[in-house]
């Protein structure tokens, strides 16, 4: 979704020479915009192909914009991620050193 905020405001930007559109300006290029995605898709639609299998065409309804849920199980809080993954990493390490730390004693025979 950013980068297609970032393709739109570049070519925005370089479309115009760098002028800043006004918002009745934005107003329109946003009309024009939508004309010509909804003529992609009725292009699509004769084709005989679904709009839903183009990922590059983008009708900017709400439904459009709404992220695809990840599957069953996986965590979406980043900050859950890191702890979990420190976490991790905080075991092997302890185990590691304590592996590595007992004392290699070997056993003396004594006379």
């Amino acid at each position: 979704m950013a980068t297609r905020q970032f393709v739109r405001y570049v070519s925005r930007r370089l479309s115009t020479g760098g002028k800043v559109l006004g918002e009745e300006e934005k107003a329109a290029e946003n009309v024009y915009i939508k004309k010509t995605e909804r003529e992609k898709l009725e292009k699509l639609a004769n084709k005989g192909q679904k709009p839903e299998e183009t990922s590059a065409v983008n009708t900017g309804d709400a439904k459009a914009s709404e992220p695809t849920s990840p599957p069953k199980g996986v965590s979406t809080d980043i900050h859950r991620n890191y702890a979990v993954l420190a976490g991790a990493v905080t075991g092997l390490s302890a185990f590691g050193w304590y592996y590595l730390s007992k004392d290699k004693k070997t056993e003396e025979l004594l006379d």
